[in-house]
């Protein structure tokens, strides 16, 4: 996640306005709920890939962000695609076990198929967004809109959180494995569990420092954004007005 949050500062179109990027990314989401068919699809998974690529997200580091959703939609897939009855059905694959009948049916694959890419599809334009686009620089612009900013204050202050978390965490962990706290099976479950306990009590009185600190700073029940200032192209919208409807034209094929 720290790298992440690096990559959202530093990347090839940290200068691009947000609310393109928004409006890409959104966009591609919307075209994937309302035209959901695996050509398009494809299209706005190539196409979300094709824009981290253009602005220099590692491949190699792309692969990585995409095990841990990928492992949760292989699990999804599986209870999908899996039939379980007590009377046999027809299966392309299938296993009796006792009194129960265990197979895959040409309609579990085709459902399996089609949640497979509408989840990947939603991902991709996830990642493209996050990796390309602070979530500082989105809670500020978002922060406009009324009745929002209340939210993005929230989420704001609980991905900075986050961060807090990690470090603190990676504190206690050095400082137990110094007293070799994981030399065995048994002193690592009870370091484990003392990293957990310590780590909740230090976030309470994080989270209470904070609050000191905004009062301190004349918080009033609202935080003050501060939105970078970034020029709006014509020409990279009417791009990607071009794009949304060349993707959403795919499901006309």
């Amino acid at each position: 996640m720290l790298y992440l949050d690096y990559l959202a500062y530093n990347n090839a179109l940290k200068h691009v306005s947000i609310m393109e990027k928004l409006f890409l990314g959104w966009g591609c989401l919307a075209v994937s709920l309302v035209f959901p068919r695996p050509l398009t699809l494809l299209a706005v998974i190539m196409l979300m890939h094709a824009v981290m690529f253009f602005a220099k997200i590692s491949p190699r580091y792309l692969v990585r962000l995409w095990v841990a959703p990928f492992t949760f939609l292989i699990v999804g897939l599986v209870t999908v695609a899996v039939s379980v009855s007590e009377a046999p059905f027809a299966a392309v694959v299938g296993l009796n076990l006792g009194s129960y009948y265990i197979g895959i049916t040409t309609q579990g694959l085709g459902m399996a198929e089609k949640l497979f890419l509408r989840s990947a599809a939603a991902v991709s334009c996830l990642f493209m967004v996050a990796t390309t686009t602070p979530i500082a620089h989105i809670a500020a612009y978002a922060s406009r809109i009324k009745g929002l900013n209340a939210v993005m204050e929230i989420s704001l202050l609980t991905y900075r959180f986050i961060f807090v978390f990690l470090e603190s965490a990676a504190q206690i962990y050095t400082a137990q494995q110094s007293r070799l706290g994981y030399s065995s099976t048994k002193r690592s479950l009870q370091s484990l569990s003392m990293l957990a306990a310590n780590l909740g009590t230090k976030a309470f009185l994080t989270a209470k420092s904070l609050y000191t600190a905004l009062l301190a700073r004349n918080y009033s029940d609202k935080l003050v954004f501060r939105c970078p200032r970034q020029e709006i192209s014509i020409i990279r919208l009417i791009a990607i007005v071009a794009a949304l409807t060349g993707v959403a034209l795919t499901a006309a094929l």
